[in-house]
């Protein structure tokens, strides 16, 4: 039983993220330390003349497939993609600054957005004040795994319903509503703001500027999260195929069982499948595609329903060992089945492609089609 991974995004940042994620193999709290800073991952996608690195979409995707990869959580897509994006929406002076302050290491700033919302769900609205603004809603599920100085906050703004951007100090802030633990383990709170006042110049941007801002970072973080699913697939199928190599019954090993064959043969036949849309999907982001939204959705929810099925499938044929977290692969399910909530889950996307006039006729034909394939591969 031989199956071949290869890498997704080769290069020296995947090869330095996977050292840094084996190191840490067993580490599930990065409290008091700040790895993705220390390591310059911030400055990925920061513009050289703002004093980062000028890289891709492609080049902070090989750091997220090389943690992924170990079962290593750090908040990578929202800290090094969704809030550098975002600082997008101000004026090119404001952007530029906080941008080098952010490579510097002076600002350390994170989205007080939801991991299981779509970016352009904005929880929170804006009142205008003569001082100011005040702030009120509530944010639930936002990663606080790395401390932070400052937090952009979306709202929508009372009256006008424009959507604007704030730039808010972490003293300013109120303290979180409940913490806790997601499925995966990352470290995770509700925020509930009843009229936090902020001044005037807290509000770096509105308008147009937040709402393309809002879309280019959800783009990046759903295709981020879908490069962390398929390489968290890959580790999963390689370590079920050694347990099944391994691990003895009836005095011949596990692997030689040909229901069990098939059943690994049909996650790598999926896993193959996930990695021709990820890569597909990033080709499209690439070019600019006019589509994009719509390819991203339907990618979503396809890997939403692959990653279930092969996180499920690992469980069971690993039998007792399968539910512990010791074990890698378990871990690996449990990363599989809480990407599916990241930035949306797929009945979330479904709904949204289902009730768009332009995209409902390619869901209905995307739909059939994957069910052609599971009663093929079936």
């Amino acid at each position: 039983m031989s199956m071949s991974f290869t890498p997704l995004f080769p290069g020296m940042l995947l090869d330095a993220a996977a050292r840094f994620a084996q190191d840490n193999e067993t580490t599930r709290d990065f409290a008091g330390t700040d790895p993705v800073r220390e390591m310059g991952w911030t400055c990925t996608l920061v513009p050289e003349e703002a004093g980062g690195v000028g890289g891709t979409l492609s080049d902070l995707a090989s750091i997220v497939v090389g943690l992924a990869t170990h079962g290593v959580h750090l908040p990578v897509i929202e800290t090094c993609a969704v809030a550098p994006l975002l600082l997008q929406a101000a004026n090119a002076d404001t952007s530029a600054r906080w941008l080098e302050a952010v490579c510097e290491g002076s600002a350390k700033i994170a989205p007080l957005t939801s991991l299981s919302a779509s970016l352009d769900e904005v929880a929170l609205t804006a009142k205008q004040l003569d001082i100011g603004y005040a702030l009120t809603g509530e944010v639930k599920g936002v990663d606080v795994s790395l401390a932070a100085t400052h937090h952009l906050v979306p709202a929508l703004l009372q009256g006008s319903g424009e959507t604007a951007l704030f730039l808010v100090d972490h003293e300013h802030m109120p303290a979180p509503s409940a913490t806790y633990r997601t499925m995966e383990g990352r470290r995770s709170a509700d925020f509930r703001l009843d009229g936090l006042t902020v001044p005037a110049v807290a509000c770096i941007a509105r308008g147009a500027a937040v709402d393309s801002a809002i879309e280019q970072a959800d783009n990046a973080a759903l295709l981020l999260t879908a490069a962390d699913t398929v390489a968290a697939l890959a580790t999963l199928i390689e370590q079920t195929v050694k347990h099944l190599q391994e691990r003895r019954q009836f005095g011949v090993a596990l692997a030689s069982f040909q229901v069990l064959r098939h059943r690994t043969a049909d996650m790598y036949v999926r896993y193959l499948c996930a990695k021709g849309l990820l890569m597909h999907a990033f080709q499209e982001h690439e070019r600019g595609a006019a589509d994009l939204r719509r390819t991203l959705r339907l990618m979503k929810v396809a890997l939403a329903e692959t990653a279930r099925l092969c996180a499920e499938g690992a469980i069971q044929m690993h039998g007792g060992m399968g539910v512990s977290e010791e074990v890698l692969a378990t871990r690996m399910a449990q990363r599989l089945l809480a990407s599916e909530f990241r930035y949306g889950d797929r009945m979330a996307h479904a709904s949204r492609l289902l009730h768009s006039p332009t995209e409902a006729a390619v869901a209905d034909a995307a739909a059939c089609g994957m069910s052609h394939v599971a009663r093929s591969s079936s």
